[in-house]
């Protein structure tokens, strides 16, 4: 599976502006990018979602619409009950159901849960034909595979291209005060009002507020979380990956790597040949492994979420060689080889 297959964008460039519209950073990275284990690519999330669903289904069986009523972690054989009576059982249990888990109780009893950060994010596509007839905003998609971000002390709108360049995706960033209380939803499909972000946004520059005028008059927005880091990841033979282990925020785009990641490495820890009895004991080789460095990107992705006038520092800094450092943590790693020399008992770390 190639992310060409599916739209994947190259990026060649990160732009930053103030509310302004004053360009205050540009980044290219042709002269970095062969330290990279792998390109970045930027994609439509579906896309990606419509690839692995793909795949799985060619040796799996997806059941959808189900309510977990009961996890039975005791004895060899986990298990969970829906609400319709049905009980599946399984040598191995993957918690991979996100913010809310409903399984992270069951594996870390008295973990912490998610709290809001006090920020909410719109989110909606734009043909970027449609940028370009328009003199405020065609300088935007002039050239490929350019990530932009706009930002104000305590707001930002972010856009990057997916979909073979044909799409922008926008992300736009506000305080949560700011959003109508009947909004308010933990559901990631909440429904936005457009005027919210036209107002948001009003004092930014004419193409920022001529890029939101394009958007849907109706917009999906949901209230970021955080959680303290959950005492284990893992129980017996049963273990949790993705954002039910480690919740992301948005501000890196590493949520879904890190989550991908985390499969990969424990695809690669249990390889055919298996047996049961080795389970319990890869798991804990997988949370050992894996540990250090999601807590080090989310350190990153905390630290690029910060206010321009954040009383907790700084955001990310942009000085070059710093940035060459955060962009090779995310993109120089490999898990598989990782995983396997912590199988062969002979890595040292990260």
């Amino acid at each position: 599976m190639h992310v060409n297959n599916f739209g994947g964008t190259l990026l060649h460039e990160i732009h930053r502006y103030g509310f302004d519209g004053e360009l205050t950073y540009k980044r290219e990275f042709a002269d970095t990018r062969h330290h990279w284990q792998a390109e970045w690519y930027l994609v439509h999330r579906v896309e990606l979602h419509n690839q692995l669903k793909k795949r799985a289904l060619e040796t799996a069986t997806l059941h959808t619409r189900c309510r977990i009523t009961q996890v039975n972690l005791e004895g060899t054989c986990p298990s969970v009950t829906l609400d319709d009576g049905r009980t599946f059982r399984a040598d191995l249990l993957l918690g991979a159901d996100g913010l809310h888990s409903q399984i992270r109780q069951s594996i870390a009893p008295g973990s912490p849960s998610p709290y809001p950060v006090g920020k909410s994010c719109f989110r909606w596509l734009l043909p970027t034909d449609q940028l370009r007839q328009h003199t405020s905003t065609v300088g935007f998609v002039r050239n490929t595979g350019v990530f932009i971000e706009w930002a104000s002390d305590d707001r930002r709108l972010v856009a990057y291209p997916c979909s073979d360049g044909k799409i922008l995706n926008l992300c736009a960033f506000v305080p949560s005060s700011e959003i109508q209380a009947d909004n308010q939803s933990d559901c990631w499909q909440a429904a936005g009002d457009k005027t919210t972000i036209v107002k948001a946004f009003s004092k930014f520059s004419p193409g920022v507020q001529q890029v939101i005028a394009s958007a849907d008059k109706d917009l999906k927005v949901w209230d970021l979380y955080d959680m303290e880091s959950l005492p284990t990841w893992t129980r017996g033979r049963a273990a949790l990956l993705g954002d039910a282990a480690h919740p992301f925020q948005p501000y890196m785009g590493q949520g879904a790597a890190m989550a991908i990641e985390d499969a990969v490495s424990i695809a690669t820890l249990l390889p055919c040949g298996s047996t049961p009895h080795d389970i319990p004991m890869r798991l804990e080789m997988y949370q050992t492994g894996r540990r250090p460095r999601v807590d080090l990107v989310l350190h990153y992705t905390r630290m690029n979420g910060r206010d321009g006038n954040d009383a907790a520092g700084d955001r990310m800094s942009v000085v070059a060689a710093e940035m060459v450092k955060i962009m090779n943590i995310c993109f120089s790693h490999n898990e598989i080889e990782h995983s396997k020399n912590l199988l062969d008992g002979t890595s040292a770390g990260q």
